[in-house]
């Protein structure tokens, strides 16, 4: 697989093991928010922003062969790897950003959006068109982050400044690594009643499974930070040296930053 230029984190090899180790990490997360929503067996589900097809595949086990997803993105190269799954359901895959996508009136039960909000742009206009494709009673269900919390102790400056770089990097691509906590305004403009915003932090240290998940993603991405003049050298360096000190302290403790379940619904 080769980089396309449509998810600002990439879409090659690297990034589908990355991803399918994120969502093994998360995944319990995902069933409890979706069983409180009431999500089950019959229902019409859209996966925004689906990627690969981990949740979609959740999603089909759920609603049956008597239910039906849609899986939305914008990625030929997810595309592939979605359609090379194996689902329990009818499963759709559609090749759109969400901005483009024709979604229909009243077409869905449900909206899943997972990491999808923090790199949209104008969250009012999306939310308004997820209004629309909701059927009366249906329910939105996002998991996002707010990304304060964040942190590792012992301290290590080299991941404060990951940090600070990935905070740079999603804005500077658009994106808003607060966005769940900015999401209750333009669920109320876009007609939803708002049912249920839920945080949820876990840590651990060098063999916990939110290490390992920061583990495939920061050593990586501090270079291309560096390539985007968002870290120095010297700070990679750093970070480099206390990351590999942090992984072998059985004494160290990484927080991850706040995951939050919003769900609403439009009335029925």
């Amino acid at each position: 697989m080769s980089d396309t230029p449509e998810y600002l984190l990439g879409t090659n090899d690297r990034e589908l093991q990355r991803l399918e180790a994120q969502h093994e990490v998360w995944r319990d997360l995902a069933v409890a928010a979706l069983d409180r929503a009431g999500v089950g067996p019959g229902d019409a589900v859209l996966d925004l922003g689906a990627g690969p097809g981990f949740v979609t595949r959740d999603l089909a086990e759920r609603v049956g062969p008597a239910g039906s997803v849609v899986g939305l993105d914008e990625s030929p190269v997810w595309r592939a790897a979605f359609e090379a799954r194996e689902y329990g359901a009818p499963v759709e895959f559609i090749e759109s950003s969400i901005e483009d996508a024709d979604l229909g009136e009243a077409r869905f039960d449900c909206i899943f959006s997972r990491w999808v909000f923090s790199f949209l742009g104008d969250v009012d206009a999306v939310l308004r068109k997820l209004h629309r494709a909701l059927r009366p009673g249906g329910v939105l269900v996002i998991q996002d982050y707010n990304h304060e919390g964040v942190s590792v102790f012992p301290e290590s400056k080299g991941f404060e400044a990951a940090i600070r770089a990935t905070r740079a990097f999603y804005r500077g691509a658009g994106g808003d690594p607060w966005v769940a906590a900015r999401l209750p305004g333009p669920l109320r403009r876009a007609g939803f009643v708002l049912e249920e915003v839920t945080p949820t932090v876990r840590a651990g240290n060098g063999d916990s499974p939110v290490f390992r998940w920061l583990d495939a993603f920061f050593p990586t991405f501090v270079r291309t930070y560096a390539e985007h003049g968002l870290m120095s050298d010297a700070e990679v360096a750093r970070f480099d040296e206390e990351w590999a000190a942090l992984a072998r302290d059985p004494d160290a403790l990484l927080f991850s930053p706040m995951i939050v379940d919003v769900i609403a619904r439009r009335p029925s």
